[in-house]
């Protein structure tokens, strides 16, 4: 601590151990609930007791590996998985709610 403030290296594991919190407080079953129930995004961040921010990385933790399993077994042509898989999860989540966590 360096004058009742955490110093830059204490920063990231604050940061670290707030990601692993809300990991633990929007479980997967949870968010794959409320999804199933087409409850809106500002919802989950309520129920939860989370930031827009950190529901919109959480939801991308939880889809991103699928939907780039679903690049792979379709053999898709995608330049950059990632921007590929943020505008999936956009579709999907934001609008349709189709996508399920597996």
């Amino acid at each position: 601590m360096q004058e009742n403030d955490y110093n830059e290296e204490n920063q990231f594991c604050k940061k670290e151990a707030k990601n692993m919190a809300d990991m633990l407080l929007a479980n997967k079953k949870a968010i794959q609930s409320l999804l199933n129930e087409r409850k809106p995004f500002n919802y989950l961040c309520k129920y939860f007791g989370i930031s827009n921010q950190t529901m919109r990385i959480r939801l991308f933790n939880l889809f991103y590996f699928q939907t780039a399993k679903q690049v792979i077994e379709e053999e898709k042509e995608v330049k950059n998985i990632f921007i590929y898989s943020q505008q999936t999860i956009a579709n999907y989540i934001y609008k349709n709610y189709k996508l399920s966590i597996k």
